[in-house]
Formats: structure tokens, C-alpha cells, sequence
């Protein structure tokens, strides 16, 4: 067994790309001394430590493709993020819509029947520091299952392994609804609920000696699965979580740290689904956690680079990181 595992990939198409210099632009414009000053200094630190870039992401996603393919992979998963979200609302923004479907669409031609998809966050919606707004959206799922096929729940069994993907952004539901649409709010809750019912009837069906491989987008979901019986009964089989979210694969032993810092109640929407999540992380460990990277990296693609497992002649698992280099 061979799995090559993609995430983060962030890729902005044309509409997208239009967008990153239109903002660009505004943020240099005068917004008054102090706030100009203050968003100016806000950008130069995105620019230099996370992720800013856009114009080289699509050049990491290629040849990441090109490494992925000459891997000879048996699955290839894509552990979720694949625009931009450039409006905070996700894929049922057409901009973003339209660079995450470029993305998918070259996945499945390079790789045919051989991919699964995971939702990542931005994929539904998640409120923009850039743009003070946004936030989860329906459409945004609805787009993402019947149009790109992205599944919020999958299983499939390979070489004497269970891949699971789940949908992290389900899971940690209530860390997103304050910024959700009201109107919408008890869907979004149903949605919830059946996803958590196909999670527990999963978990619950795997016999005693099956080996699970979870994907997840967002680390924060371990901690809600975790209280989850039929996954506390069955945690001990689950050998390798497979998470995305952070880019940077070291960063998640420094988060682990900082639940032991003071209870932080922030008000600000971002800060607080960050702070709301860490309450949950020493419970991480037990998951047997590792870091897919985003192609790109973090800043000045510090750390880019894609996840490969496979199963060795000793019948363990091997978890190796590839560098993506341009």
C-alpha cells in the first residue's frame, strides 16, 4: 500500500488572483495614520511568515503532481483547503469555486479512481481577517458534495487498512455557528448530526483487529471525536491521523503546549475558533497525529512539501514527508 497525501493547496485562479491584488492595493492605500500603519505592518507580517505568495502556489501544486505521479501511488488524498477563499465564504463564491474545480479537476485527470477528498475549512467558509467578514455557508457544502464531489464522510479498505475521511468543519460545528447565517443554523446542526451518526456507526462496525487510518482536515476535531464512545472504544486502531490545516508540520507540538497557558476568551471571531479548539489539544496525542505540509509552506516555502505512507515488508506503517522543491 502506497498513499500520497496533498493539503493546503490554496491555489488562486484567475478571479481569485484578480482579488489578492485588489486587496493588496487597498491595504496600501491611506486608511488614517494609525490604521493605515496597522494594516500595512498586519500585511508585510502575513507576507514574510505565512503563506502569502500567491503567484508561486500554483507552480508547488504542479510539480507537486509531478512528484505525487512519480511516486506510483495506489491512493491519492487531498486533505482538504483548495482555494483561496478569498471572500471568507467558500466554495459557493464563484471565485473560489473556480480555482478549487481547476484544482480537483487536474487531481482526478492525473490521477483517475484513485483520489479521495476531504473538506478543509476554507472550503466552507470561514470568516476573513483580511476582509471582516464571512463565514460558514451551506451552499458552500452543498457545491463542494454535488458538484466537486468532495465527500463529507468516506471509507474505504485497502491492503488490510480502513481509510476514514471525515469533515472536520461538521465536527467542530460549533466553534463556526456564530458566524453562521441564523436561517441556516438548524441545518447546518442536522448535517452535523447525521455526520456524526455515520462517524459512531463506522467506528462501531470495525472489528476488533481492523487498522485505521483517519484523514482530517483540522487538528480541533480530534478533541470533539474524542468524546465520541464508539471512537473512544475503537481509538487504540486508529495508527495514523493524517491532519492539514497548520502548513507547518512542527507547529503541532508547539500547539499541544498551549492549552496549559490560561483560559484565553477572545471575542474576535478567528482568535476565538483558535482558542476554542486548543481546550482540546492534549487530547491529540492519543490519535497518533502527523502533519500533511502545504506544498508551498508556511513563509518563503520554509517547509512545503506532501506526505507519503506505505506499508513496509514487516507489515508497519512508514509516514515520510517529501520536500516539494521549484
Amino acid at each position: 500500500m502506497r498513499l500520497a497525501v496533498i493539503s493546503d493547496i490554496h491555489v488562486l485562479g484567475p478571479g481569485e488572483h484578480e482579488r489578492a491584488r485588489e486587496l493588496v492595493a487597498d491595504i496600501r492605500r491611506h486608511h488614517g495614520v494609525v490604521r493605515g500603519v496597522w494594516r500595512r505592518f498586519l500585511h508585510g507580517a502575513r507576507a514574510r511568515f505565512w503563506n502569502w505568495h500567491p503567484e508561486s502556489r500554483r507552480a508547488c501544486f504542479l510539480k507537486a503532481l509531478e512528484d505525487m505521479h512519480a511516486y506510483h501511488p495506489d491512493w491519492v488524498v487531498a486533505n482538504g483547503d483548495y482555494g483561496g477563499d478569498a471572500e471568507g465564504v467558500g466554495l459557493s463564491h464563484a471565485s473560489t469555486y473556480e480555482s478549487a474545480a481547476g484544482v480537483i479537476t487536474l487531481m482526478r485527470e492525473v490521477f483517475p479512481d484513485r483520489c479521495h477528498f476531504i473538506f478543509g475549512d476554507h472550503d466552507i467558509g470561514k470568516y476573513s481577517t483580511v476582509m471582516r467578514q464571512g463565514g460558514i455557508r451551506l451552499a458552500s457544502l452543498d457545491v463542494g458534495e454535488q458538484q466537486l464531489g468532495i465527500r463529507s464522510f468516506w471509507h474505504e479498505q485497502t491492503d488490510g487498512f480502513h481509510l476514514i475521511g471525515v469533515n472536520s468543519s461538521l465536527i467542530t460545528l460549533d466553534y463556526f455557528l456564530p458566524e453562521a447565517l441564523t436561517e441556516e443554523i438548524p441545518e447546518w446542526k442536522r448535517r452535523r448530526d447525521e455526520h456524526e451518526r455515520q462517524v459512531s456507526e463506522t467506528f462501531s462496525g470495525l472489528a476488533k483487529d481492523a487498522r485505521v487510518i483517519l484523514f482530517c482536515h483540522d487538528p480541533s476535531a480530534l478533541g470533539v471525536l474524542d468524546k465520541n464512545p464508539a471512537i473512544r472504544e475503537k481509538k487504540e486502531q486508529i495508527e495514523l491521523t493524517v491532519l492539514g490545516h497548520l502548513h507547518e508540520p512542527r507547529l503541532l507540538s508547539i500547539i499541544q503546549k498551549l492549552p496549559r497557558l490560561p483560559d484565553w476568551k477572545p471575542r474576535y471571531p478567528v482568535a476565538r475558533i483558535i482558542s476554542d479548539g486548543l481546550r482540546t489539544a492534549q487530547a491529540w496525542s492519543d490519535f497518533n497525529p502527523i502533519v500533511c505540509p502545504s506544498p508551498f509552506g508556511t513563509g518563503h516555502h520554509l517547509s512545503g512539501g506532501l506526505l507519503y505512507i506505505e506499508k513496509s515488508a514487516d507489515d508497519r506503517l512508514i509516514a515520510r514527508r517529501h520536500r516539494v522543491k521549484l
